[in-house]
């Protein structure tokens, strides 16, 4: 009943839209130009909801809500300590959390503040309620963390799936984008995951490119990663998940990217698994779906998974190491 409860609140609320001024900017302890050479991490954290004993309904499986308050616990302490535990000079973050129902009230993007507490960031509502009290609302979304100062940020929109519904919940697309000095755009980025047959994926990634195109051409180097939800690479993980609980598997479009423009993405690591079921390792289907798009005059020094166990949420960081060679 409870759960029911929940779904009625998060459908009525879903008619309020997250708008441009959901963007947050915060600053830290940052300074100066960042180098030709960087590090940054991709992290879906799943809202902290989604740790190895968890399973969700719009994947197949029997939850809508986190285990338990302390699975919760368990897996912010952890996204917590997997952050500082991997050094960066970016992060790109998706689903950040306020307190609410889906975190079983826990602090998520605060967490995460903490434990990047000396970095510049941003972060951009995807969906948020406007109309309800504190314990229901909804606040979350992607966001950005850099260790050199921001120069600017702002958010673009993507278009939204035609029924504007992801589950039971209103999702309006956006990129993070933020443009670090001396010639950085850097973006984080969350595709649909829940269209029939990817169709707002695909225009969703066309608009993406289109911008990255756009900025590129201005004379910076663009960095774009995130959760494309798509097969980035490649792969054959052994499972045993049912065909049905597959439905939004789709490989990533090759044509959707310009000349020079390259995928960067770690083929050995699965990055994601399915939440038809809590987590058992050669059951869950895996794949790679988080990582990153580089435009043509950068070079991936390094990119590689970092094996959790899926311990802490249903996907791994990607970790990039990239040059910049200006002309």
């Amino acid at each position: 009943m409870k759960e029911l409860a929940l779904c009625v609140a998060l459908l009525v609320a879903s008619m309020s839209p997250a708008h441009a001024r959901d963007l947050r900017i915060g600053r830290g302890e940052t300074a100066g130009e960042a180098p030709n050479e960087l590090t940054i991490v991709t992290w879906n954290l799943g809202y902290a909801g989604l740790g190895a004993d968890s399973d969700f309904r719009a994947d197949g499986g029997a939850r809508l809500l986190p285990p338990s308050r302390a699975s919760v616990t368990r897996n912010l302490t952890g996204i917590e300590a997997t952050l500082r535990a991997n050094p960066a000079d970016v992060y790109c973050i998706q689903e950040l959390a306020a307190p609410g129902p889906m975190t079983l009230w826990h602090d998520v993007r605060g967490g995460v503040n903490r434990a990047l507490t000396a970095f510049d960031r941003v972060f951009y509502a995807d969906v948020r309620t406007r109309f309800w009290p504190p314990p229901l609302r909804l606040v979350h979304g992607p966001g950005l963390y850099s260790r050199y100062a921001l120069q600017s940020a702002e958010v673009v929109r993507l278009p939204d799936e035609p029924n504007r519904m992801a589950g039971v919940v209103m999702r309006h697309y956006g990129l993070v984008v933020a443009r670090i000095a001396p010639a950085w755009t850097i973006v984080s980025l969350h595709l649909s995951a829940f269209d029939e047959g990817a169709q707002t994926r695909r225009r969703q990634l066309a608009a993406l490119m289109d911008f990255a195109e756009r900025e590129h051409a201005s004379g910076r180097s663009v960095v774009l990663g995130g959760d494309f939800n798509y097969l980035l690479v490649d792969t054959a993980f052994p499972h045993t998940t049912a065909q049905e609980h597959l439905f939004w598997v789709h490989e990533f479009p090759d044509e959707a990217l310009p000349a020079g423009w390259r995928i960067a993405a770690d083929a050995a690591t699965p990055s994601n698994r399915t939440n038809n079921q809590p987590y058992v390792e050669g059951e869950n289907y895996r794949s790679v779906i988080d990582g990153f798009v580089l435009s043509p005059d950068l070079e991936a020094l390094e990119v590689s998974g970092v094996p959790l166990g899926f311990a802490h949420s249903d996907h791994q960081p990607v970790r990039l190491r990239v040059r910049r060679n200006p002309a």
